[in-house]
């Protein structure tokens, strides 16, 4: 799933009516910079959560997790210009559709944050017939998920220093686990599962909030 993808044309959202104390302006929160994590800042990463789950959430079957509005498109520089790309592409269609987003520290998510580690992959096809679709035949999870690609040059095993960040909604927490679970390599993991040190930074950003 991973390529390079073109950018797509758009006409300008309409503005944000919460205070630039709140959130990062549009541009801010999914402009592509540095894949370390450390150097991304907890406002624009709060940010960025709360837009993946406000969308996230508001989906109500499989298809909707691959939109077309979502679909990252050709010719990117790198794997985070392709996931800045799509985020920006999904702020667009929130403030299109006057969707609530709540910004603001900590985040709360009904649903878990997922890992997706591509040099791990071994793209044996398993995670994707028993998610129903959810993952690709690569493992690589429906892109409407997708919050924000990071690497940590200082993991300990080389092939987990790139990892994509997901967040999956209680709809497809059953599917999403069906392919964990089932994944030979481990290259997919529940992020409370995974040894990476945004973990905890992410713990102290988010809440769990009840559903039902």
């Amino acid at each position: 799933m991973f390529g390079f993808f073109k950018k797509r044309r758009r006409t300008a959202p309409p503005a944000l009516t919460i205070s630039s104390k709140q959130v990062p302006l549009d541009w801010d929160t999914w402009r592509a910079s540095s894949a370390n994590h450390p150097q991304l800042d907890d406002q624009v990463l709060s940010a960025r959560l709360a837009e993946t789950v406000a969308w996230c959430d508001s989906l109500s079957s499989l298809a909707d997790f691959k939109s077309a509005a979502l679909r990252p498109s050709l010719l990117q520089d790198s794997m985070d210009s392709l996931v800045c790309d799509l985020g920006k592409n999904r702020q667009f269609q929130l403030r299109h559709t006057k969707a609530q987003v709540r910004y603001g520290s900590p985040v709360f998510m009904t649903g878990r944050l997922m890992l997706y580690f591509p040099d791990e992959n071994l793209s044996d096809g398993y995670a994707e017939i028993v998610s129903g679709g959810f993952f690709d035949v690569d493992n690589v999870p429906a892109f409407d998920t997708w919050v924000s690609f990071f690497s940590e040059e200082d993991h300990p095993r080389t092939s987990a220093r790139r990892y994509l960040l997901c967040y999956v909604p209680p709809l497809m927490t059953v599917a999403a686990d069906a392919g964990i679970e089932g994944n030979p390599e481990s290259c997919i993991q529940w992020l409370e599962r995974s040894d990476v040190s945004i973990r905890q930074r992410l713990k102290a950003l988010t809440r769990v909030a009840s559903h039902g």
